[in-house]
């Protein structure tokens, strides 16, 4: 009796483990946009942050937070560019010291923070918008170091000028807002209906995409996460075109805290030369630029990128 019994657990075992391998090969050929979630949700585990969500004026905004606010060690407040999301920036995070205190956010229709049908999609409200979430979780009680990237990049701008009181520190990644190229070219490439546009999209926003491109599938997957929101982006960039090079043209001289400008030397998609207009027109400017980046330099060359951020930091707040 023993002996027939015993090999059900084997049994068992082997059963669920085809059972995990038809799952993940499922997953894989019909809903790979499914790994890509699992693959967000591991990067901001293994990076220590938290996920949270708080209402402000009747809109769920969605940020991450790691850390706690210590006196001397100015918080930072990441946000990420267009058709992107929060979890972008864990590539280079984990790369700064585990001690400070960090928050990313998603900006109004990216990520987990909701956008309305009767949204007021001017660049200038969102300024409002994204001080209405800065002092909804109390990020304003002591002054902070803004980062920004490409279209995060002109918001943290135009935002340090806004609101100088709050604003400790600046820095910019490749910065939208300044010399920036038609509109109608970017959006074209940076809302792809396809895997092949897809891929052109990357082969410009990347230095070198094609050493780790993925699978066709994931590819797949990754239009089945964006494509809903499609719409939502082109109307997005229809208002961004009434005030393309916002930054350059009404605030970067406005700017008063310490800036950083951080740009991929192989930029395609915004010019690098635009670094050289932001060190000229920026009162306490200094540019960093890379050799072998292109546009996103947190995801193509984090270690570099924040080992930059923590100089730069340690360069303003001294004590």
């Amino acid at each position: 009796m023993d002996v027939l019994l015993a090999p059900a657990p084997v049994l068992l075992a082997g059963g669920s483990t085809l059972v995990s391998v038809a799952a993940a090969l499922f997953v894989y050929y019909l809903r790979p946009a499914y790994i890509l979630i699992l693959l967000r949700w591991y990067n901001v585990w293994k990076t220590g942050f938290k996920i949270k969500f708080v209402n402000v004026a009747g809109r769920q905004f969605g940020y991450m937070e790691r850390g706690e606010p210590q006196e001397g060690e100015p918080s930072i407040l990441f946000l990420h560019g267009f058709t992107d999301r929060k979890e972008t920036w864990c590539e280079m995070i984990k790369y700064l010291p585990g001690h400070l205190h960090m928050i990313a956010v998603d900006l109004p229709g990216h990520g987990d923070t909701e956008i309305k049908p009767q949204d007021d999609l001017s660049f200038k409200n969102g300024l409002v918008i994204l001080h209405q979430f800065v002092g909804a979780i109390g990020l304003d009680h002591e002054q902070f170091h803004i980062v920004g990237i490409s279209m995060g990049g002109a918001i943290a701008g135009c935002y340090a000028a806004s609101h100088p009181e709050e604003v400790s520190a600046v820095t910019l990644m490749c910065p939208a807002g300044v010399r920036t190229p038609p509109l109608e070219q970017l959006g074209s490439l940076l809302i792809p209906e396809s895997t092949a546009a897809i891929k052109e999209m990357l082969s410009k926003v990347f230095y070198n995409w094609q050493a780790a491109e993925p699978p066709e599938m994931i590819l797949e997957g990754l239009l089945e996460l964006r494509r809903p929101r499609h719409d939502w982006y082109r109307k997005m960039l229809e208002e961004s075109r009434k005030t393309p090079n916002i930054l350059e043209n009404e605030y970067m001289d406005k700017i008063t805290a310490p800036t950083q400008v951080i740009w991929g030397m192989h930029d395609q998609i915004l010019p690098p030369s635009a670094a050289a207009v932001l060190e000229k027109g920026v009162p306490n400017c200094r540019v960093d630029m890379l050799e072998r980046c292109g546009h996103v330099p947190g995801f193509e060359r984090p270690r570099k990128t924040a080992s930059l951020l923590i100089r730069f930091r340690k360069s303003v707040f001294k004590s």
